[in-house]
């Protein structure tokens, strides 16, 4: 395979059309009007301010946007389609999910979903690592070298899997593998965790992977293993990251074998912290979203996912109104095997607005693809555009839409969720250093037809 390592640009000047603003930045930077200057230095944001007047704009309305984060996936390059998988229920289609037609290897096939990642403005994602063969370490070590090859912030998590015999999952008392066994893996997370950060340490791609522990989901690991790695977690602070509901099948797995409630026996265990991130969801009640608000645990909403494996509909307005970090994750499996992030958008902001009966506005949306999944991310988080931090942030071109610049019921970030995708990426910065630049237009005289003869 050819590793694509990431592009030596530091520095930049631009004269922007507007800024989309963050959490980091003030309310007014928002909004369209006034142009903005931007110049990044060695990677440091140096300047991103008002612009003084100019006599004219520049031919390109390029908009400063946060980057788009993928709160949870599976790295699967091409995608299923590639593969030879089809979308089926869930339950049937992990029993295909060890079978591709065309089978890549972790280096690969992270290392081309990273990089259509990138080219579609995400420049974070979470990569929860499937293991095709026996060498676990070997696949999450690969994973994550291929995530810093490509430049992209990653969070890679090392899958725990003890009591997975059945696919409709355990019994309350599964005894699991053993305090040794468990003591055992984390001690293997710790030390690859450690051999990463000395790899990178004093490079660029200092900071861009966190390794996490990723117990795949109660139903398939020992309540004895999930109370030890939470007392990791505590202990270290380490994040966990693991599917919770996805299904209606582990909605009664669960309801089953946890008739008192899966949710608070999980709290009892300590996994329910502002250190734990959960996937999908679909199945979680009103009550059980409060309380994953209530313990600050993130929630990865997935909604093309979802409607692929016949799983559910993503809660997106109940956890929304519930959950305060809820967020946003392509699972691998976009509606277009694409890993377009901003189609994702749009179609949890269109559930969103269908369940909760009212227009959402393009901020609130918007903050579900970019800061409310930061904490996701743990030391590999990226910080939002401000003057003083590393470069993460996604120029967009908004030419197409310069005409409602300024409008009232247009404001930048309903714009940018309405109508952006790929093709209007013009630039992508993760910590410091340019990613992705969008190719520019040719501008070699089409070739003349040739003459066919009568």
């Amino acid at each position: 395979m050819t590793v694509h390592t990431m592009s030596a640009t530091r520095t930049g000047r631009w004269r922007l059309a507007g800024v989309i603003g963050d959490a980091g930045l003030p309310e007014a930077r928002a909004g369209a009007g006034a142009e903005w200057e931007l110049a990044v230095d060695d990677g440091v944001i140096t300047t991103l301010r008002p612009a003084p007047a100019a006599g004219s704009s520049p031919p390109t309305a390029l908009v400063l946007c946060p980057p788009l984060l993928n709160g949870h996936d599976h790295g699967r390059g091409p995608g299923t389609v590639d593969a030879g998988i089809p979308d089926a229920p869930l339950e049937e289609w992990l029993e295909t999910l060890d079978r591709p037609v065309r089978p890549r290897g972790q280096d690969e096939l992270v290392g081309l979903a990273a990089g259509a990642m990138l080219r579609a403005g995400v420049g974070a994602a979470v990569f929860c690592v499937n293991p095709t063969g026996p060498d676990v370490v070997g696949e999450v070590r690969a994973a994550a070298r291929a995530a810093i090859a490509r430049g992209i912030r990653a969070a890679v998590a090392f899958p725990v899997l003890d009591a997975g015999g059945d696919r409709r999952g355990r019994r309350r008392d599964a005894p699991g593998a053993g305090r040794a066994a468990v003591d055992a893996l984390i001690e293997d997370v710790e030390r690859l965790a450690g051999e990463l950060t000395a790899e990178v340490t004093g490079s660029r791609a200092a900071g861009l992977v966190d390794v996490q522990l990723g117990p795949v989901g109660p139903q398939w690991v020992a309540e004895a293993t999930l109370a030890r790695l939470a007392e990791h977690s505590a202990a270290t602070g380490r994040r966990l990251h693991l599917h919770l509901l996805e299904s209606p099948g582990q909605r009664a797995w669960a309801d089953d074998v946890y008739p008192d409630g899966l949710l608070p026996a999980m709290d009892r265990l300590g996994l329910l912290t502002e250190r734990t991130t959960v996937a999908h969801g679909t199945q979680l009640r009103d009550d059980e979203l409060a309380l994953l608000g209530e313990r600050g645990v993130t929630l990865a909403l997935n909604a093309s996912s979802n409607l692929r494996l016949a799983a559910g509909v993503a809660p997106v307005a109940r956890a929304a109104a519930r959950v305060r970090a809820a967020c946003l994750g392509l699972d691998g499996l976009a509606l277009s095997d694409d890993h377009d992030g901003w189609a994702e958008l749009r179609l949890a902001r269109g559930l969103w607005q269908a369940q909760a009966h009212r227009r959402v506005p393009g901020t609130a949306a918007l903050a579900l693809a970019t800061s409310a999944g930061r904490a996701a991310f743990g030391a590999a988080a990226p910080r939002p555009p401000a003057e003083g931090r590393l470069a993460d942030l996604v120029l967009l071109d908004l030419s197409p839409w310069r005409h409602l610049f300024g409008h009232p019921d247009w404001p930048l970030a309903d714009i940018a969720v309405a109508a952006a995708g790929p093709a209007h990426v013009a630039e992508v910065w993760v910590a410091g250093t340019q990613v992705h630049h969008r190719p520019e237009p040719s501008s070699a005289p089409a070739p003349r037809p040739r003459e066919v003869p009568a």
